[in-house]
């Protein structure tokens, strides 16, 4: 069983079931337990002895988090449609239920990772690309007086070689927003970046994901906005 994203409200499961008897097996399907399908791609392929066919169904999204999928019916109307015959399989599939990807803040180009989060950064070099907090012993040379006239807290300016820096993606940075609203924001950032190829790091409030870049990185931190502060409820019954 493979459960995967189709849309923005809508979960694929894909069962594959195979035959090992002789017999063969007409209009199959597949229902989750006390679930409503939103689609159902109609199986108009037998399933031939010692041989598998796919069967696809999509669920609406439940709210954000981490779920398990316990079991699933397998069942016909094969021949007249009149009756319907069916039987209870045990499965074994997780998914995520990502935050809805969405925000009006500024992709946070340029801006340099904290050091108390653990990320690397780039120092040296003559190009300026970007600003850190200010910590004690920081030469002031170096603090961004023009920022500060403005009003904005003590920061340091930082140079590299040219090279692009790692860009954090930071709970901390999304003043004035909800839980909800900051987990749409970073899943939005999570997205672009990963379409941009850009190495990117993040940070929630017990938890800092170090620089990387690809599906995979992409996915761990998906996975991290999905479970915030429901770790402690473990994996919920997809069926129920």
């Amino acid at each position: 069983m493979r459960v995967e994203p189709c849309s923005l409200i809508s979960w694929l499961v894909t069962t594959v079931i195979g035959n090992p008897t002789r017999d063969v097996r007409f209009n199959l399907d597949t229902r989750l337990r006390r679930k409503i399908p939103r689609s159902i791609y109609e199986n108009v392929h037998p399933l031939l002895p010692d041989g598998t066919v796919k069967l696809r169904v999509s669920y609406p999204c439940d709210s954000r988090g981490e779920y398990q999928i316990r079991d699933l019916k397998v069942e016909t109307v094969f021949p007249l449609g009149l009756f319907r015959a069916w039987m209870w399989v045990n499965a074994e599939a997780k998914y995520f239920v990502y935050p809805e990807p969405k925000g009006k803040r500024s992709f946070p180009v340029g801006l340099a990772s904290d050091p108390v989060t653990g990320v690397a950064r780039q120092r040296g070099g003559d190009d300026f690309y970007g600003h850190r907090r200010y910590q004690p012993g920081d030469a002031a040379g170096h603090i961004d007086w023009k920022a500060r006239a403005r009003g904005r807290p003590l920061l340091v300016k930082e140079f590299n070689d040219g090279a692009p820096a790692p860009i954090l993606l930071d709970w901390f940075a999304l003043e004035n927003l909800d839980t909800e609203a900051r987990l749409s924001q970073l899943s939005a950032w999570v997205d672009e970046a990963t379409r941009r190829r850009i190495v990117f790091g993040l940070r929630l409030p017990n938890l800092t994901v170090q620089p990387a870049s690809g599906q995979q990185h992409a996915q761990r931190c998906l996975e991290a906005l999905a479970v915030h502060e429901l770790r402690s409820q473990g994996a919920r019954d997809a069926s129920a």
